[in-house]
Protein backbone atom coordinates (compact mmCIF):
# COMPACT_ATOMS: atom_id res chain seq x y z
CA UNK A 1 0.00 0.00 0.00
CA UNK A 2 2.93 2.32 -0.56
CA UNK A 3 2.85 5.31 -0.41
CA UNK A 4 -0.20 5.32 1.92
CA UNK A 5 1.26 2.68 4.24
CA UNK A 6 4.86 1.59 4.71
CA UNK A 7 6.23 -1.73 6.00
CA UNK A 8 6.02 -1.68 9.78
CA UNK A 9 3.08 0.72 9.97
CA UNK A 10 0.33 -0.44 12.31
CA UNK A 11 -3.34 0.10 11.61
CA UNK A 12 -6.42 0.32 13.79
CA UNK A 13 -9.30 -1.50 12.14
CA UNK A 14 -13.02 -1.10 12.84
CA UNK A 15 -14.92 -4.30 12.13
CA UNK A 16 -17.79 -3.87 9.70
CA UNK A 17 -20.88 -5.84 8.84
CA UNK A 18 -20.85 -7.77 5.57
CA UNK A 19 -24.33 -6.44 4.75
CA UNK A 20 -24.36 -4.33 1.56
CA UNK A 21 -25.76 -1.32 3.40
CA UNK A 22 -22.91 -1.43 5.95
CA UNK A 23 -19.93 -1.66 3.60
CA UNK A 24 -17.19 1.01 3.87
CA UNK A 25 -17.24 3.85 1.37
CA UNK A 26 -15.56 3.38 -1.99
CA UNK A 27 -11.99 4.64 -1.59
CA UNK A 28 -11.67 3.42 2.00
CA UNK A 29 -8.63 1.39 3.03
CA UNK A 30 -9.85 -2.00 4.23
CA UNK A 31 -8.49 -5.25 5.63
CA UNK A 32 -9.68 -8.57 4.23
CA UNK A 33 -8.65 -12.21 4.36
CA UNK A 34 -6.72 -13.36 1.28
CA UNK A 35 -9.05 -15.50 -0.88
CA UNK A 36 -6.41 -18.17 -1.63
CA UNK A 37 -4.09 -18.00 1.41
CA UNK A 38 -6.50 -18.05 4.37
CA UNK A 39 -3.93 -17.02 7.02
CA UNK A 40 -2.90 -13.86 5.15
CA UNK A 41 -4.62 -10.50 5.55
CA UNK A 42 -4.75 -7.98 2.71
CA UNK A 43 -4.71 -4.23 3.24
CA UNK A 44 -6.14 -2.64 0.11
CA UNK A 45 -8.34 0.18 -1.10
CA UNK A 46 -12.00 -0.63 -1.77
CA UNK A 47 -12.41 0.38 -5.39
CA UNK A 48 -15.81 -1.12 -6.10
CA UNK A 49 -18.39 -3.40 -4.51
CA UNK A 50 -20.67 -5.83 -6.32
CA UNK A 51 -23.26 -8.34 -5.16
CA UNK A 52 -20.71 -11.05 -5.87
CA UNK A 53 -17.75 -9.45 -4.08
CA UNK A 54 -15.37 -6.57 -3.47
CA UNK A 55 -12.86 -5.11 -5.92
CA UNK A 56 -9.75 -4.28 -3.88
CA UNK A 57 -6.69 -2.53 -5.29
CA UNK A 58 -3.33 -1.55 -3.89
CA UNK A 59 -2.07 2.03 -4.12
CA UNK A 60 1.21 0.86 -5.69
CA UNK A 61 -0.29 -0.75 -8.78
CA UNK A 62 3.05 -1.95 -10.19
CA UNK A 63 3.89 -4.02 -7.09
CA UNK A 64 0.47 -4.90 -5.69
CA UNK A 65 -1.28 -8.25 -5.70
CA UNK A 66 -4.94 -7.35 -5.66
CA UNK A 67 -8.23 -7.91 -7.47
CA UNK A 68 -6.50 -7.48 -10.82
CA UNK A 69 -4.88 -10.88 -10.17
CA UNK A 70 -7.27 -12.37 -7.56
CA UNK A 71 -10.61 -11.23 -8.96
CA UNK A 72 -13.48 -10.21 -6.73
CA UNK A 73 -12.87 -10.82 -3.03
CA UNK A 74 -15.87 -12.41 -1.29
CA UNK A 75 -17.70 -10.04 1.07
CA UNK A 76 -17.31 -12.64 3.81
CA UNK A 77 -13.53 -12.07 3.65
CA UNK A 78 -13.89 -8.44 4.71
CA UNK A 79 -12.55 -7.84 8.22
CA UNK A 80 -12.93 -4.09 8.55
CA UNK A 81 -12.00 -0.55 7.57
CA UNK A 82 -8.77 1.17 8.59
CA UNK A 83 -9.60 4.10 10.86
CA UNK A 84 -6.11 5.06 12.06
CA UNK A 85 -2.47 4.51 11.10
CA UNK A 86 0.53 4.59 13.40
CA UNK A 87 3.53 5.29 11.20
CA UNK A 88 6.64 3.21 11.82
CA UNK A 89 8.69 6.30 10.94
CA UNK A 90 7.19 8.25 13.85
CA UNK A 91 7.64 5.42 16.33
CA UNK A 92 11.33 5.03 15.37
CA UNK A 93 11.79 8.78 15.74
CA UNK A 94 10.48 8.68 19.33
CA UNK A 95 12.74 5.85 20.53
Amino acid sequence: MLPTLEPGDRVLVKRVSKKPSHLPAIGSVVVAWHPVKPNIRLIKRLSDAHESGLWLTGDNSEASTDSRQLGLIPRTNLIGVVVSVVSSRRSEHHR
